[in-house]
């Protein structure tokens, strides 16, 4: 009987993981029906509140370009994230984030009726296009990848062993974005008016809107929609899943009382 509520107890660590990703889903699914509804404003008919602006990006007057630190591209806003493959030997493993690192200096979007400020906040909001550098085990990095490695503290290179044919170690993917000047953007966020003058006002985007949603895209908003439609269809069905085996597993050990 012990063991009987041993594991009926460790299968609700499946419903409770179950119900997060369920989450997860319905926030990405919600946020893309946001995204869909909200009407794009020209920069000139700005007011205080959610907004949804397209346009194209450049920096601000004295704002020096900084290098992306992988492939050294010249942009106003980076992205980099680390994955690696991690497996518990039942399956193929999935990809986890191991470290994650954004830039971005203050910059404007210009939409040709105006120009707006706009301050990503601290927890971010990049949605970039990325180039992926894949590195298997036992591989050895590229020289990008290997100069990046070595600049940044918080990474080390992967350890490797060779037997025989065969190569053991960390499997990793290397994903950098990049927003370079001149680049057609999306942005979700809260506009609100700063004091620019004696009688002239002016707005700046930095926080989100009341539902947490700020969106600094490259892609475009059919892009972004669909993106987040489709993962978060993902999520919802691998909830359900493993909400359908947790509570399988939870009333199992008691049907052969």
């Amino acid at each position: 009987m012990v063991d009987r509520f041993v594991i009926s107890l460790s299968s609700l660590v499946f419903v409770v993981m179950g119900l997060i990703t369920l989450n997860k889903g319905r926030t990405e699914r919600a946020e893309s029906t946001r995204m869909e509804e909200t009407e794009t404003t020209a920069i000139r008919d700005l007011k205080p509140g959610p907004v949804e602006i397209k346009g194209t990006v450049h920096g601000t007057d004295d704002a020096i370009l900084q290098q992306s630190p992988i492939s050294g591209t010249k942009a106003v806003a980076t992205h980099v994230e680390v994955k690696e493959l991690h497996s518990d030997g039942n399956g193929p493993g999935n990809w986890q984030t191991v470290f994650e690192d954004q830039t971005a200096e203050p910059l404007f979007i210009d939409d040709g009726t105006g120009e707006v400020l706009v301050d990503l906040p601290e927890d971010g909001g990049l949605n970039l296009e990325q180039a992926e550098w894949k590195v298997e085990a036992g591989d050895d990095p590229p020289e990008e990848i290997r100069t990046y490695v070595e600049n940044e503290p918080a990474l080390d290179l992967p350890d490797g062993i060779d037997i025989g044919p065969l190569s053991t170690g960390e499997r990793r993917r290397y994903l950098e974005g990049t927003l370079e000047p001149g680049e057609d953007v999306y942005l979700l966020g809260t506009a609100r008016e700063t004091e620019a003058g004696w009688d002239n006002r002016e707005y700046v985007i930095d926080e989100p809107t009341s539902d947490d949603d700020f969106i600094l895209s490259d892609k475009s908003e059919t892009t972004l929609v669909e993106e987040g439609r489709s993962s978060g269809f993902v999520f919802l069905a691998a909830g359900a899943l493993m909400i359908a085996i947790g509570l399988a597993s939870l009333v199992s050990p008691f049907l052969s009382i």
